[in-house]
C-alpha cells in the first residue's frame, strides 16, 4: 500500500493526486509534462566551412590544371630578334644581339662587304629574367635539349651565308650561346638572308628566333702614285690622312705604293686602309720604319700586300685592329707582326726570317675573321710564333707553312687550338 502511494504522481500546481500516465491535472487542468527549452542548432559555421573547403578544392584543381597545362603541352614560341618564353619556373626574355649592343635585340644585321671577300662575325643569344632583367643564361641552358642555327632562305642570289652550331664561346664568357656567321657578297646588287635559331626545350616546347642579315656592297676607291705625293713617309702620311678624312667611311681605300723605301713611322688611324706594294721588276716597296694600325670599332681589316719590312729592331707591323699581311717579307725585327687589343692578325704567304719573334698574337678581345695561316715561311727566328692571348678558340691552321732553324717554332702559352697537320717542321 505504501509502495502504491509512493508511485502516485502529485500535480505540481494544486497538489491533487494524478492518475497514472496523466498528462494534465483533472483538478486544475494544467499540463503536467515537463518540457526543456531546446535552442535550434546553428548551421552558419558549417556553411562557411563548406564554402572554404569548396574554394580550396577549386584552387587546387585550378593549380593542378595549370601545372598539367605546362607539363603536358608542347608549345611553340616565335619572334624576330626577341621572344618571351614561360614555364613553371617563370618568364624569360630571349634575344639575339651583337657584341656592341648587349642589351638590345637585333632584328636586322646590316653589313657592308667587298665583293668576293670572306667575313665572319658573331651572333649572341642572351637570356634575361623577364621580371628582374637579371642574366639567367647559364641556368636556362639546363632546360635546353637541342639548339640549331641556319639560313633557310637567301634572297637575291648575290651572297653566301653559313654559320657554326650555337655553343658557349670563350670570347664571350657571359653569353650562353654564340654562333659565328660566315658570309660573302658575290654581286653589286647586295644580298639578304634570314637566320633562324631553333631551340628545343626538354619539356617539349620549341622556341624560334629569327633575324635578317642584309649585305650591301662597299664602294672601292683606288689610288696610285700619280694620284698624289707618296714618295716619302711624310708625304704618304699626309696623303693617307687627307683621303681618310674625305672619303665615305664605308668605302674601301686601296693605295698602290711606288717601289721606294719608307723610313720613319706610318700611323693608320680612324679607318681601315689597304696598302699594296710594287711587284714589277726587282724593285719592291720597302719599309724600314714601323707601321702602326690604331684601334677602331668598325671591325674592318687593313690589308698589307707585297711589302718588304726590313728593320733593325723594334716592331715592324703593330696592330690594335684587324690586320692581314699577304706575300710580305719581315726580317731584322724584335717583333715582326704584333696583334693586341681587339685585333685579329693574320699572315698568308709571308716570310719571317731573322726576327726575335715572327708572329706575336696578344689580343684579349675581338672575333676571328680568318683561320688560315697558310704558305708562310718561318726561318731562323728566336721564336717563330708566340701565342700569348688569342680572343677565340677557333683553331689556327698552318697548312703549307714551314718552320726551320727557329729557336722555338711555336710558343703556345694560351693553349690555342692549332691545326699543324699540313705544316712542315725541318
Amino acid at each position: 500500500m505504501a509502495m502504491e502511494q509512493d508511485n502516485k504522481q502529485i500535480c505540481p500546481f494544486c497538489g491533487a493526486a494524478l492518475p497514472g500516465e496523466a498528462s494534465f491535472c483533472p483538478r486544475c487542468a494544467r499540463s503536467v509534462n515537463r518540457r526543456r527549452e531546446v535552442s535550434p542548432p546553428s548551421v552558419r559555421w558549417r556553411k562557411n566551412l563548406r564554402r572554404v573547403l569548396m574554394t580550396a578544392v577549386f584552387l587546387l584543381l585550378a593549380g593542378g590544371m595549370a601545372a598539367g597545362y605546362f607539363l603536358t603541352r608542347p608549345h611553340t614560341y616565335e619572334g624576330v630578334g626577341e621572344v618571351y618564353y614561360s614555364d613553371l619556373s617563370g618568364t624569360y626574355r630571349l634575344f639575339l644581339s651583337e657584341t656592341a649592343s648587349p642589351q638590345e635585340p637585333s632584328r636586322e644585321m646590316h653589313r657592308t662587304a667587298a665583293i668576293g671577300e670572306a667575313y665572319r662575325g658573331p651572333i649572341l643569344l642572351r637570356v634575361h629574367d623577364a621580371d628582374t632583367g637579371a642574366d639567367v643564361g647559364e641556368a636556362f641552358l639546363e632546360k635546353i635539349d637541342r639548339v640549331t642555327a641556319e639560313f633557310p632562305t637567301i634572297e637575291g642570289g648575290g651572297g653566301n651565308f653559313s654559320c657554326t652550331a650555337p655553343a658557349p664561346h670563350s670570347a664571350f664568357p657571359d653569353v650562353p650561346l654564340v654562333s659565328l656567321v660566315d658570309y660573302t657578297l658575290d654581286a653589286d646588287a647586295g644580298a639578304a638572308a634570314e637566320m633562324v635559331w631553333t631551340i628545343d626545350m626538354k619539356n617539349g616546347d620549341t622556341i624560334r628566333l629569327g633575324l635578317d642579315y642584309i649585305l650591301s656592297p662597299l664602294l672601292t676607291e683606288n689610288y696610285y702614285p700619280e694620284d698624289g705625293p707618296m714618295g716619302t713617309t711624310e708625304e704618304l702620311q699626309a696623303f693617307i690622312d687627307e683621303i681618310a678624312a674625305a672619303e665615305d667611311r664605308s668605302s674601301i681605300i686601296n693605295i698602290y705604293l711606288p717601289a721606294v723605301t719608307y723610313d720613319g713611322t706610318l700611323v693608320l688611324h680612324g679607318r681601315a686602309i689597304n696598302l699594296y706594294g710594287s711587284t714589277g721588276g726587282e724593285q719592291r716597296t720597302v719599309f724600314t720604319g714601323s707601321i702602326q694600325v690604331e684601334a677602331r670599332e668598325d671591325g674592318r681589316i687593313s690589308y698589307f700586300q707585297d711589302i718588304d719590312f726590313r728593320g733593325n729592331g723594334g716592331v715592324a707591323l703593330s696592330a690594335a685592329a684587324n690586320t692581314r699581311a699577304t706575300d710580305c717579307l719581315f726580317t731584322g725585327w724584335d717583333t715582326a707582326l704584333y696583334g693586341c687589343g681587339t685585333a685579329w692578325i693574320n699572315s698568308i704567304g709571308c716570310t719571317f726570317t731573322d726576327n726575335g719573334v715572327g708572329l706575336h698574337f696578344n689580343s684579349t678581345e675581338g672575333s676571328a675573321n680568318h683561320s688560315l695561316y697558310n704558305g708562310n715561311v718561318f726561318h731562323n727566328n728566336a721564336t717563330a710564333v708566340l701565342l700569348e692571348n688569342v680572343p677565340t678558340d677557333l683553331p689556327l691552321d698552318f697548312q703549307g707553312s714551314t718552320f726551320s732553324g727557329n729557336g722555338t717554332d711555336i710558343d703556345n702559352r694560351c693553349g690555342q687550338p692549332l691545326d699543324l697537320s699540313g705544316a712542315a717542321f725541318q
